[in-house]
């Protein structure tokens, strides 16, 4: 339900605007225009490309060689062009082929002669040792994946972090707006007392004592009244940041959009462990590190895999066909297995020690990491359940100070108060006003941390009391 403040805001308040600043509009301009958050987008494209650079490591490779011996003893000519493509399993590879050699070879030379129409070639090579279970271009490809997964965490995390921010900014201007209502109304109070108070003065009904004391109470509330504007305003400037035009130029909301009322506070219905839940599963922090994490190890494996034995084997199938040398006709079938042992390590094992290392590190800080979120979330739900309770106990003396005021008016209308009491009772009253306002700013912005805390990214629900 709404206090009798705020039907006074909706009814003689200046700030009841048909058209008034949804939360819900800022956060929908800090998704469509907020420069961080287009940043972070940028980033993950430049994640994206970097992830398509590492596929291209499996990319089909055409090579092609042209050769002549014009000048020399021997006149002769060659073309060779290969297919290559590297997979993506047990570090292997296919490779088709065709070469052509004409002319006069050496001896030694005479493989590179062909029959008349050239040979045709296919084969693959395989890892059985080292670089099976993981190589550089696969151990690239998955860090680059990750990298990728790390950069859309960290949009998210942008996201949660700038809607956050313009929503605490909305209802700082929200409640900035409303104190500035609340000045200038104690301020008309006073102004509208000083003009028959003149007349009573004039009449010789009244000392010019008391009088004087209004006008005293008129310069304090004047500038009260200011302080209140100036901080609208330097609210409103705060939430251009968040606000801006179909350009993206930052747009300072004018007093006309203020909302005519913050809305109560609803039933509270928190529950401290599902929120831990929510958050630790939901927090893109957790996502990010985990793909630092899983970057490291991918390095520790292939770095491990480096202090192994290489041996790969090599099979190939070749078919020459055309006339010339019965010895070029038929098919072959050739294999080899090549064997290269590490002899010293030192750069496998300081890379692997390395890359352990920062894992370990990374480690540690997830175990930080959800401590820390863990308390943010019942700092949170303390911090909510406190703005409510401020509201309440705030809303009560508002209410009390309120008859207070009036019963103080009533008592100067029978001559038995002064003008300085009845301001100081307005004066009251509009100070218990403020704490109400800034105790319900306080929950609407407690609203905003718990979603943010929770990793929550719904954006209709951010108007919602949970």
């Amino acid at each position: 339900m709404r206090t009798w403040f705020s039907i006074f805001l909706c009814v003689g308040g200046s700030f009841c605007a048909a058209q008034s600043l949804r939360l819900e509009q800022v956060v929908s301009s800090v998704e469509a225009q907020y420069p961080l958050l287009l940043g972070a987008a940028k980033d993950v494209e430049a994640a994206q490309g970097e992830f398509t650079s590492s596929e291209g490591a499996f990319d089909l490779l055409w090579k092609n060689r042209v050769s002549s011996s014009a000048l020399g003893f021997y006149d002769n000519q060659r073309f060779d062009s290969v297919l290559e493509k590297p997979l993506t399993i047990a570090g292997s590879s296919v490779f088709f082929g065709y070469r052509l050699g004409r002319g006069d070879f050496a001896v030694y030379d005479e493989k590179s002669l062909t029959l008349s129409q050239g040979e045709f070639r296919f084969g693959f090579e395989l890892s059985l040792w080292r670089n099976r279970s993981i190589d550089r271009r696969r151990s690239n490809l998955e860090k680059s994946r990750l990298a990728l997964t790390a950069a859309e965490a960290s949009a998210v995390q942008a996201r949660l972090d700038a809607v956050r921010s313009g929503s605490l900014r909305y209802w700082d201007w929200a409640a900035a707006g409303q104190r500035v209502v609340v000045f200038r109304g104690l301020l008309t109070t006073a102004e509208d007392r000083d003009r028959g108070l003149a007349e009573r003065v004039r009449h010789g009904d009244l000392p010019e004592f008391e009088r004087k004391d209004n006008e005293r109470a008129i310069l304090q509330r004047k500038s009260q009244l200011v302080s209140a504007e100036r901080s609208l305003q330097q609210t409103a400037i705060e939430l251009a940041l968040f606000v801006r035009d179909p350009e993206g130029n930052p747009r300072e909301p004018s007093e006309k959009e203020l909302p005519a009322a913050l809305p109560p506070p609803g039933p509270m219905a928190l529950d401290l462990a599902s929120d831990v839940k929510l958050a630790l599963s939901q927090r893109p922090e957790f996502s990010r590190l985990a793909a630092s994490r899983e970057q490291m190890g991918v390095e520790a494996d292939w770095a491990d895999n480096q202090l192994l034995p290489r041996l790969d084997l090599q099979v190939a199938a070749s078919r020459d066909i055309g006339s010339g040398s019965p010895t070029r006709a038929g098919t072959e079938l050739e294999g080899s297995i090549l064997l290269e042992i590490p002899l010293e390590r030192r750069l496998a094992r300081g890379r692997g020690d390395s890359a352990r290392a920062m894992r370990d590190r990374t480690e540690a800080v997830e175990r930080m990491t959800r401590d820390r979120v863990s308390a943010e979330v019942r700092d949170t739900h303390s911090a909510l359940r406190a703005a409510k309770q401020r509201f309440e106990i705030a809303l009560a003396e508002s209410e009390l100070a309120r008859k207070l005021e009036q019963g103080e008016r009533s008592r100067l209308d029978h001559g038995d108060s002064n003008i300085l009491f009845v301001n100081l009772r307005e004066q009251a009253t509009a100070d218990a006003l403020v704490r109400e306002l800034e105790a319900l700013a306080d929950y609407h912005k407690g609203i905003a941390q718990r979603l943010a805390t929770i990793g929550e990214l719904s954006v209709s629900s951010r108007e919602a009391s949970p």
